[in-house]
């Protein structure tokens, strides 16, 4: 990629990582939380479902991982553009800090424990990407 830099926006909220028995029923649990924020993913595999969302909206009965703060670097990104994945994830490996991605069609959503925010935002400034807060 020859341009690294990418604009990533903070989305306000904090969000949780929600998983639950592939038996689940994905429609009405996604029911209970696309209506209930900005950013939601729920993704099926054969082994569970997983649904990212504002801390508030998190289903019930699920196992839950957060709070995490979320950055959209938003595009549409190309999709034979490569390294833009990495140019924000190797930062953060090397502070020691735990990432959580979520790609979609447009851009990818980069996620990072609460307590590492702070730490992340100074990581990513300082490899080159800005950061637009959109909390206000």
């Amino acid at each position: 990629m020859p341009d690294s830099s990418v604009i990533l926006h903070r989305l306000p909220d904090e969000y949780v990582i929600a998983r639950f028995s592939p038996s689940s029923d994905a429609h009405a649990l996604a029911g209970e939380v696309i209506a209930a924020g900005s950013f939601v993913s729920v993704t099926r595999t054969p082994q569970e479902i997983s649904i990212v969302c504002s801390s508030g909206a998190a289903p019930r009965g699920a196992e839950l991982d957060g709070p995490w703060v979320a950055f959209y670097a938003g595009g549409p990104i190309p999709f034979g553009m490569t390294g833009v994945v990495t140019s924000l994830v190797s930062p953060l490996s090397a502070i020691g800090s735990p990432v959580f991605v979520v790609s979609t069609f447009d851009g990818d959503v980069l996620m990072v424990p609460g307590a590492e925010a702070q730490r992340a935002q100074v990581a990513l400034t300082g490899a080159g990407h800005t950061i637009i807060d959109d909390e206000a």
